[in-house]
């Protein structure tokens, strides 16, 4: 609904004396108004170029005449163009004043701004218009089913960027009396309405929102007021909403400013239309009432100056013709020290550029009309913070130490210092911001900086130990050969007083990782063999020294070594496996194999499995064990055969010797209990027969043409096997 602050707290044209404007505010700008005593109603300041506003007819008994003038400047103000937003052929200079009646105006650039409206007829719906060539002309941007419910109406317009805008409407049945929220992503050419579930509901079916009483900050941050003494908050650009309550008996919220998305300023009227004041340090979630007015606010209108901490605010009545800034979220105020200028609002785009409205010339058209921050950059008091660098150790030359101390305090106004040492020491200057300390002895001595201003002042200390002084003698023991990707720790023997500080490095230093190479003993991982040099450079107050070692780096793989029986039955299907690998790095995994198919493995990745065997032959079993330095393998073969009535011929088969075992390749075979004849077989470790024959007490037979390796000799006696392993070396 419509906002009625100006007319409560005096927006009339009144005669009077020549003001005389403050030093900082002394531009009087040329608004370029089509008629005298036109006030400004709305300022709209986007950059320092850039100032859109829109006026009003401050004489007598005019002031709630609808118009639709506006003004614009591009060059800092000083030119300025007006026109109509709302033009008519019928009554140009004034415009069309009967169909709308201006909510909110938002300037985005040089070319392009918004305004929204309600309708005059009817004091309700609305409309949103946009101008892209600086005011010549202006489009009607209305989305299908903006503002068309009989209790819909227009408040608010803000364009957050360029491209992203917020439009604000109060409550109404038609939406589930919800507030009637739009938001625009591509620069207002289409909108989407912000569902109902995004936005707390109205606090009664008696609350709806206040034209113009809003404000925006960066591109993400908006709030927006209502006449039932609540806030409403966004902090995603439109998308969700919360809302807090200041008072709620109050007739309204009637001026909003955020200098921090965390630190804002707000007025409401109270029950008997006395306006109360309220800061919040938390983004509105929460509001404190400050106590009483300060005299020197202005009544008519507030804003933040961007980039400060501090506020403006401006007034035009007749007992209230001031234009003021506030340092301390609204508590106090301090007048810039105009008189007798009626001042209707303000508005600041940063530090240094800032613009206030007010009336043109009663007598001449054009003239005047809009005043131009003038003053020095605004900056917002800090309380100092007492800060400085000073070395924790400090060597005595000769009887005595100096050091020159680094003052980093911050504060404004720039602080006053004073230093003192306990124990005593000598300063060049005690108040010098950087001074010289001199130390007569050893010992430990705590230096204070006491740094003031205006706002306060503060305390800190830093400790300075002065001692007798050595240099550093960097050494250190570590492995002189070292196995690829284990980790080593080093033993660091530096001596040195005070306790040096450490740098470690290697050459070359591809694959090499140092856990902490400041670190008094860091470990080193080496992920490739090769010879490497690790340095050591050690530094205190009395120098560097440098110590280097020489490490040795190859793969360590675990050394495998496994036992099996060279013989056994299928009958008596298991073997068990002996492991007697070591390995200098732990952990060791295992994997076993066997071939060909017919051996299986009880589990093939555990320190000893059990073997069985399906069918009879020569196996070739295969351990293979890695840790994180490298894997190694190693072979077995085992003879399994049928093994049928072996019991039966345990004295022939079980007499028969051969030797020598190993030999060059020339074997003897005897058996000392039997004349029989007796078969054999030599087989390779493929199972290929090589040489076959027959022996009754003895025979020599002759390899040597054979590859050296393992060889199986089989004898056969009456349907009985026996098997015996040969090696030929």
């Amino acid at each position: 609904m419509k906002k009625t602050l100006l007319s409560i707290f005096g927006a009339l044209a009144v005669s009077s004396a020549v003001g005389q404007a403050s030093a900082s505010w002394s531009i009087t700008q040329n608004a370029a108004w089509p008629k005298v005593s036109t006030g400004v109603r709305i300022l709209s300041a986007v950059n320092a170029n850039v100032l859109w506003a829109t006026g009003y007819d401050g004489t007598t008994g005019n002031t709630s005449r609808n118009y639709s003038w506006f003004t614009t400047t591009s060059n800092g103000g000083t030119s300025y163009t007006s026109g109509n937003i709302f033009s008519s052929t019928l009554t140009p200079i004034i415009g069309d004043t009967n169909t709308y009646k201006i909510a909110s105006l938002d300037g985005v650039s040089a070319t392009t701004c918004w305004v929204i409206s309600y309708l005059k007829a009817g004091q309700n719906k609305g409309a949103i218009h946009r101008t892209t060539n600086g005011g010549t002309s202006w489009q009607n941007m209305t989305a299908p089913g903006m503002f068309t419910n009989t209790a819909s109406f227009a408040d608010v317009i803000h364009f957050l960027t360029p491209s992203i805008g917020v439009v604000i409407g109060d409550p109404h049945p038609g939406i589930g009396n919800e507030y009637e929220i739009w938001r625009s992503t591509d620069g207002g050419n289409t909108w989407a309405l912000v569902p109902g579930a995004n936005i707390p509901n109205p606090a009664n079916v008696n609350e709806f929102g206040l034209t113009g009483v809003s404000t925006k900050l960066g591109s993400s941050n908006i709030w927006f007021g209502t006449n039932e003494g609540r806030i409403y908050r966004s902090n995603d650009a439109g998308q969700t909403w919360n809302v807090s309550t200041l008072d709620p008996t109050s007739v309204g919220i009637s001026e909003i400013a955020f200098s921090t998305p965390l630190n804002g300023y707000a007025w409401l009227l109270d029950a008997t239309q006395s306006l109360v004041q309220y800061n919040t340090t938390d983004g509105g979630a929460t509001w404190t009432m400050i106590a009483a007015l300060d005299p020197n606010l202005g009544l008519n209108n507030m804003g933040a100056i961007p980039g400060t901490s501090q506020y403006a605010s401006c007034g035009a009545g007749t007992t209230n013709q001031i234009i003021s800034y506030s340092s301390n979220a609204g508590v106090n105020w301090t007048d810039w020290g105009s008189t007798t200028i009626q001042y209707l609002t303000v508005d600041f785009v940063n530090n240094t550029t800032g613009w206030a409205g007010g009336f043109s010339d009663p007598t001449t058209v054009g003239i005047g009309g809009i005043y131009k921050y003038s003053g020095p950059a605004i900056v917002s008091p800090v309380a100092p913070t007492a800060a400085f660098n000073a070395p924790p150790t400090l060597c005595l030359s000769g009887p005595t130490a100096t050091t020159t101390l680094n003052n980093t305090s911050t504060g404004n106004p720039t602080p006053t210092y004073s230093w003192t040492s306990s124990p005593a020491a000598v300063f060049s200057s005690s108040t010098a911001a950087n001074p010289t300390v001199t130390f007569a002895a050893a010992g430990s001595y705590t230096l204070s900086l006491l740094a003031s201003n205006a706002t306060g002042t503060n305390v800190t200390t830093q400790v300075v130990v002065v001692q007798a002084c050595t240099a550093p003698a960097a050494a250190f023991t570590a492995a002189s050969n070292a196995c690829v990707k284990y980790t080593y720790t080093v033993n660091n023997t530096t001596t040195g007083s005070p306790s040096p500080t450490y740098n470690w490095s290697t050459s070359p230093s591809a694959s090499v990782s140092i856990s902490n190479a400041s670190a008094a003993s860091p470990s080193f991982t080496f992920g490739a063999a090769g010879v490497y040099s690790v340095t050591l450079v050690a530094t205190n107050a009395s120098g560097s020294n440098t110590a280097v070692q020489t490490i040795t780096v190859a793969p360590c793989p675990p050394n495998v070594a496994f036992n099996v029986p060279a013989n056994t039955c299928v009958t008596t299907n298991t073997i068990a496996t002996t492991n007697t690998s070591s390995s200098t790095i732990t952990p060791v995994s295992y994997t076993w194999t066997a071939s060909p198919a017919g051996a299986q493995i009880s589990a093939p990745t555990v320190f000893q499995p059990s073997i069985s065997f399906t069918a009879t032959g020569i196996y070739t079993i295969t351990l293979t064990g890695g840790n994180v330095s490298g894997t190694a393998s190693t072979t077995q073969t085992v003879n399994v055969g049928a093994c049928a009535g072996l019991h039966e011929n345990s004295g022939i088969l079980a007499s028969i010797n051969v030797f020598p075992n190993p030999s060059n390749g020339v074997f003897s075979i005897a058996n000392s209990l039997s004349n029989e004849n007796i078969n054999f077989t030599v087989t390779n470790i493929l199972g290929s027969a090589v040489l076959t024959g027959k022996f009754n007490s003895s025979k020599n037979i002759d390899l040597s043409a054979q590859s050296k390796g393992i060889y199986f000799i089989t004898f056969e006696n009456s349907g009985n096997k026996m098997t015996k392993k040969i090696i030929i070396e």
